[in-house]
């Protein structure tokens, strides 16, 4: 039996109907809608306010429910960045020794950071694009809008993300990074990523919902993006000689995002230019990606 803290908060709207009763007038269709019918833009953002719960319960308690599964629990999101910032570290530091051969300074702090922040990007992409696939029964038979579910996506990982900064705030602390005034801003820096999260979760969803083998090569498309996104090394002269090369690596969204965090956190020189870069593919991906989105939302229904 399911524990009753765990039940969804559900909308009226998606709740069945009671039957009518034999002596009721004739219309048998009052009440019913097509589940394919897109609502304009004002009541479609209506909606997602008025099932906001809908949308925040059922990834939260997904959640909950996976970790009651294993013996430590959600101790696992602790657990997990630290294990890949060693692996990577071995590798790169110990192995490679990225520090001398690539003009990182103290490359710990700056592998933890870079490895910490990706994960965000990725585990909402990952999870994100098989969103409508999952969910599919629910789409098929209840009307509501699709945006709930890539949504609900990032409201989960933006949850288990949270376990990961602390751990991030307090791994810094004993490789000589201390808090400064700069730590405050950390937040503005995770609602800036958790935009373009959502704009690439979205992009994700409806993808792998057209095309269901892309589902098996995402996972390869993120494997390359920590190595194109200076998580493991550098996107510097040292490192990419080619300037056409390196300045396309530099317009990459998650670069600029692990760019910003490492002025926050690791005290880098300040420059505004990730910061600019950030908003703008920030508002580029959440509006493209809503409208890319919405604008197949009446096949999801019947695919």
């Amino acid at each position: 039996m399911s524990d009753p803290a765990y039940e969804p908060v559900v909308p009226a709207a998606l709740r069945p109907m009671a039957p009518k009763a034999a002596g009721d007038e004739a219309g048998g269709d009052e009440g019913l809608f097509d589940v394919a019918v897109q609502p304009r833009l004002r009541a479609y953002l209506r909606q997602l306010w008025a099932y906001r719960e809908f949308a925040m319960t059922i990834p939260l308690g997904q959640l909950r429910a996976r970790s009651q599964h294993t013996s430590l629990g959600r101790t696992w999101y602790l657990l997990n960045p630290l294990l890949l910032i060693a692996i990577y570290y071995t590798i790169f530091e110990v192995v490679l020794g990225i520090e001398e051969r690539r003009g990182v300074e103290d490359y710990l702090p700056f592998l933890t950071v870079g490895v910490i922040a990706y994960s965000y990007t990725r585990s909402a992409v990952q999870s994100g694009a098989s969103s409508l696939i999952s969910s599919h029964r629910l789409v098929r038979s209840l009307r509501f809008p699709r945006t709930i579910l890539p949504f609900g996506v990032m409201v989960a990982q933006t949850s288990t993300h949270l376990y990961a900064i602390a751990v991030l705030l307090v791994a810094l602390i004993p490789m000589g990074q201390f808090p400064t005034w700069r730590w405050l801003l950390l937040p503005v820096a995770l609602l800036l990523q958790g935009v373009i999260n959502l704009g690439f979760t979205m992009y994700a969803a409806r993808l792998t919902f057209t095309f269901p083998d892309l589902a098996n090569l995402l996972p390869f498309v993120l494997r390359l993006g920590l190595y194109v996104s200076g998580v493991l090394i550098p996107i510097n002269a040292q490192l990419i000689t080619n300037d056409v090369v390196r300045t396309m690596l530099q317009l990459n969204p998650v670069y600029n995002v692990l760019e910003i965090h490492r002025q926050l956190l690791l005290g880098y020189s300040w420059d505004a230019w990730p910061w600019i870069a950030t908003v703008s593919w920030a508002v580029a991906l959440l509006v493209t990606g809503s409208i890319y989105f919405r604008a197949a939302e009446d096949r999801y229904a019947s695919g």
